[in-house]
This record gives C-alpha cells, structure tokens and sequence, in this order.
C-alpha cells in the first residue's frame, strides 16, 4: 500500500472536537456551587428531596423544597461556606431559584468560590 492509497479516515473515525467548557460544571464555579446548594436543599428539605430532583428553575419556597426555617439555614451554610451574605427577603424575589443563588454567589465572590 502506497502513501496515497491508504483509505481517509471516515467522518466517525475523526475524534470530534471537546465540547466547550461549561462554567456551570467547572470545579470552583457555580457548578460547585449548585452541587452545594442542591446537596444543602436536598439535606435541609423536610421531605428530605433527592438533590438530582431538585429543579434548578423552581422557586425554593413555592415549590416546597425550602420553609422559613430551612432558608435561614441555607443562607447560613452559603454565608458560613463562600462568606457571601444574602439576606431572607432576597430568596422570595430575584434569587428565588439555585440557579440564581448559584449564580449570586459566584459573582459576589468574584469568581474565588470553592
């Protein structure tokens, strides 16, 4: 077999390019930290929610996963955790979902969350 009569590799044959980085899944970024929230939720939850259940869209106390009692004890573990203080109220309107928590933590904390 010559050099040119080696067959080209097929299109399933060619390694595709990695998916671009997700910062969502990044260790140190809000991946982290949504797997934090979702574990502390799922742990605090009084029906004690499998964090995998937990939609990242809902809001935490309409949708049952949090009360009064647990969401002073999730802002507690996010205060006591990336040292970035959230106040009650904000939890009832513009950080109301662990995606937006997630997302408040991360850039209150200048991208150094761990």
């Amino acid at each position: 077999m010559g050099l040119f009569s080696k067959k080209s590799p097929a299109k399933s044959d060619v390694p595709s390019a990695s998916p671009p980085s997700n910062p969502q899944t990044e260790p140190g970024s809000a991946g982290s930290i949504v797997d934090l929230l979702r574990d502390t939720v799922s742990r605090i939850s009084r029906d004690h929610i499998p964090a995998a259940d937990l939609d990242l869209h809902a809001h935490l106390l309409d949708s049952g996963y949090i009360d009064s009692l647990s969401a002073t004890e999730l802002l507690a573990e996010i205060e006591r955790r990336y040292r970035v203080r959230i106040d009650e109220v904000q939890l009832v309107g513009r950080l109301c979902t662990l995606e937006a928590l997630a997302r408040e933590i991360e850039a209150r904390s200048g991208g150094a969350a761990r």
